[in-house]
């Protein structure tokens, strides 16, 4: 049995990302963006539960959700709200609502939620979820979630630009690890569909003596070693997508061939005199400048031209906002599952960590930090240590110039000491004083970044350093 899921937002694009988040579970869903529309469908149709924003235009979401309980008291109701307030949580959810979830929210804790609550009211619809794509999978532990930020939000909303069965090239741009493979696969489901095949090869890995063989496929006898004919990328790409990873890698010669098989639509084996159609969409990226290529001469301006027919910028982690926690926690619901670890969140501190992180390599490095702090702990929180205990060269919190705290110094004032240099000092104002040293020699002098490394706030961080009453060294005469 499928049910019928109504969700109520006066934005739309964060609509189309929650719509997009509840198609795998294979639900029939209305959407509104205001509450008389939202009571037009609630009365024409069998809602079996209701998703819905606390502000909205016309109405407050808890008058709303009375007018939906007055003729059905049994309706399932989930509030999504960006501005928390206590009292009015406790009053909804005296009132009869299921849930009041806070934004930003893990996109796959909010379909379980949702499956769980069907599943209370109709076992029979609960059951009506559909497996996720191997891509899905691959990216990102749960699907795809970009995000609500306001730079991911205008991602998507550039996505859904595209035209559904059009061939037009695409070219997606970003620093390292932003995402780029999951835009390109967001993209192929959205404009070939997901059943459609999604082939991708990675430039920079393939020798460049087999990147023409890789791209276009070879007859048997065409080279040493060739001894079976071959599908290339093209080919095997049929009507589905063929996706051109680190495209700035690619040689000359091959960027030559490329333009000519993007011009023509046709492309032919090494080794083979048959011309063989291209169908497939064709979608490149790269974290390089391809302008810049191209005025140093290792990049073929009209080639450049040809595939930036659509141009998607994939933003950088730090410019994400709160997009940082969701991910994060969506990553620490993947590897406490997959390492069958009993770890229910992040400690404050360590969320506030997070949020102050510029995270260099992006999503992925990010990905990486919670993987190894899931590993390396045995509590029930991940904890600001165990973030920052694993923290060397990778993602830094805003304003800080060095991975390791600087060399010491011969004037002992000059620079503070290091954690381990107090390891046999146990006087406990003195380990206070040289962690908050350390960790502001670790800012560079900022405090509220040094405040952020030690689990404090600024205003606590200051009240701590000045109750040694010892002048602060030189280096912090430049303070935020």
């Amino acid at each position: 049995m499928i049910a019928k899921l109504l969700i109520v937002d006066d934005e739309p694009q964060a609509l189309d990302v929650l719509f997009e988040a509840f198609k795998p579970l294979g639900h029939q869903l209305y959407r509104a963006t205001s509450g008389q529309e939202a009571m037009r469908i609630y009365e024409n149709e069998q809602i079996d539960l209701a998703i819905l924003d606390y502000s909205l235009p016309d109405i407050c979401g808890a008058d709303l959700f009375r007018q939906m309980r007055a003729t059905k008291s049994s309706l399932p109701v989930v509030f999504l709200t960006g501005y928390p307030n206590l009292a009015t949580a406790v009053d909804l959810m005296k009132g009869g609502a299921c849930d009041y979830i806070t934004k930003p929210f893990s996109l796959v804790k909010l379909c379980s939620r949702i499956q769980a609550l069907l599943a209370t009211v109709h076992p029979e619809i609960g059951r009506a979820e559909r497996p996720r794509s191997q891509n899905q999978e691959k990216w990102f532990p749960g699907g795809y979630i970009f995000g609500t930020s306001e730079a991911m939000l205008a991602v998507e909303s550039q996505i859904r630009k595209l035209p559904r069965y059009a061939q037009t090239t695409t070219l997606i741009t970003g620093p390292t690890g932003t995402g780029k493979s999951a835009a390109a696969r967001r993209i192929h489901e959205l404009t070939c569909g997901a059943n459609a095949p999604f082939v991708e090869i990675d430039c920079s890995t393939i020798p460049r003596e087999l990147c023409e063989s890789e791209l276009f496929g070879h007859e048997k006898g065409a080279f040493t070693g060739a001894h079976r004919a071959k599908q290339g990328l093209f080919e095997t790409a049929g009507n589905g997508t063929a996706f051109l990873d680190e495209i700035g890698e690619l040689d000359l010669p091959l960027q030559a061939k490329l333009l000519r098989v993007l011009e023509a639509r046709q492309f032919k084996r090494v080794g083979g005199q048959a011309c063989v159609p291209m169908r497939a969409r064709i979608i490149a990226a790269t974290n390089k400048s391809l302008p810049d290529l191209v005025q140093a001469g290792r990049f073929r301006e009209d080639l450049y031209f040809r595939l930036n027919v659509f141009e998607l910028w994939m933003p950088p982690l730090k410019d994400r906002g709160k997009d940082v926690l969701m991910l994060a926690k969506s990553f620490l619901d993947h590897f406490t599952s997959y390492y069958q670890k009993a770890i229910s969140g992040f400690a404050p501190e360590a969320l506030t960590y997070l949020q102050n992180c510029e995270f260099p390599g992006n999503i992925r490095e990010l990905r990486n930090m919670i993987e190894r702090a899931v590993i390396s702990t045995n509590e029930s929180h991940i904890d600001f240590h165990h973030l920052v205990s694993l923290h060397t060269n990778g993602a830094k919190p805003a304003g800080v110039e060095h991975a390791h705290p600087p060399q010491k110094s011969a004037n002992p004032e000059a620079q503070p000491l290091l954690f381990a240099d107090v390891a046999t000092d146990f006087n406990l104002a003195t380990v206070e004083r040289q962690k908050l040293l350390a960790a502001l020699a670790m800012a560079n002098g900022n405090k509220s970044k040094a405040a952020c490394l030690v689990g404090l706030s600024r205003t606590a961080f200051h009240r701590r350093l000045q109750k040694y009453q010892k002048p602060e060294p030189a280096w912090c005469e430049h303070v935020i």
